[in-house]
């Protein structure tokens, strides 16, 4: 999972769920469209 939403209970205790974050992905976004380069490059 991507820790764009929040873990509830049960899942918070569960070994099997990996919790990713996806700030540096969203970083690369915000900067490539600022510069207007291609986004869809982070995606490949």
């Amino acid at each position: 999972m991507t820790n764009t939403i929040p873990l509830k209970g049960e899942a918070q205790q569960c070994r099997k769920i990996v919790v990713l974050s996806v700030a540096r992905l969203l970083g690369q976004a915000i900067r490539s469209i600022h510069e207007e380069t291609s986004v869809s490059s982070l995606f490949v």
